[in-house]
């Protein structure tokens, strides 16, 4: 019983993670606006708040500070909730192979929450007025989106989000040990999952106050995180990362020689990304 209960409990937290991604595509796109919404007659009633869209009108001091604010909660949790020390307590009071599962869903319900108390700040500050310059901020932000998605399926997507660690408790299998490797877009860059997020982030044909506080404070918080991500993987991996970290650039390509590890072998990624 308690097996099952803990396999449910990982896919409800997936399944929760995979509606909140997809609202987080619509958030920042504003596509309940644009011409899909036209083939999702639905879409607008399933997006009611967007980044530029909906939400509670504010004076703009209240606003900024505000939304500061929720992205402060949200960037807390999700590196509080990622050092070792975190999960070790936490693996202390539940079931170990749930940790992920617990830590995927709350950040999740702070997307979430994010999304429902943002104050939309609508003044444009640029916007494409030519077919090309439309498609070319499109192409951005679904490429973004698109290469975030495919970098978890290159670290193993299923292990980052407690898929799993809850299966293999399941069947009663042991875990097994992740190897060191660099698949396709980490041979280029550290954080492939990231440099997606600030794509998608600054994407799209149009750019207003809110979408730059916005996609500006979430790149912050970007930044900070890979510090303390990159310290955190530099303890457990030693000198194998430190030499990856060397050769290849943090976010923009092609600043370095492609790193080759001829040592790593396994579906896993280095693991750099996920939080």
């Amino acid at each position: 019983m308690k097996r099952s209960a803990i396999l449910l409990f990982g896919l409800l937290s997936y399944g929760v993670f995979f509606a909140t991604f997809l609202y987080l595509i619509a958030f920042t796109g504003n596509l309940q606006a644009t011409a899909l919404a036209d083939w999702l007659p639905g879409l607008p009633a399933l997006v009611p708040h967007s980044v530029d869209l909906g939400g509670q009108s504010s004076p703009v001091v209240v606003a900024v500070l505000v939304n500061l604010g929720l992205v402060l909660a949200f960037g807390l949790q999700h590196s509080v909730m990622a050092r070792s020390g975190f999960k070790a307590w936490l693996k202390q009071h539940l079931p170990a192979p749930a940790e992920r599962s617990v830590y995927v869903l709350m950040a999740s319900l702070m997307l979430m929450l994010l999304f429902w108390q943002w104050r939309p700040l609508p003044e444009l500050l640029w916007s494409a007025e030519t077919p090309l310059g439309q498609g070319v901020g499109w192409a951005v932000f679904a490429g973004g989106f698109g290469l975030v998605l495919l970098s978890t399926f290159l670290i193993d997507h299923f292990d980052l989000f407690g898929l799993r660690q809850v299966w293999q408790q399941f069947v009663g299998r042991a875990d097994r040990e992740h190897q060191f490797v660099t698949p396709l877009f980490y041979r280029l860059v550290r954080h492939p999952l990231y440099l997606g997020f600030i794509l998608a982030l600054w994407g799209g044909p149009t750019m207003t106050v809110g979408h730059a506080l916005f996609a500006g404070a979430l790149t912050a918080y970007i930044l900070v995180a890979i510090r303390f991500e990159e310290r955190d993987l530099a303890r457990q991996l030693g000198d194998r990362y430190l030499a990856y970290r060397q050769r290849v650039p943090m976010l923009v390509p092609f600043l370095a020689a492609p790193f080759r590890d001829e040592r790593a072998d396994g579906p896993a990624g280095p693991r750099p990304s996920p939080r």
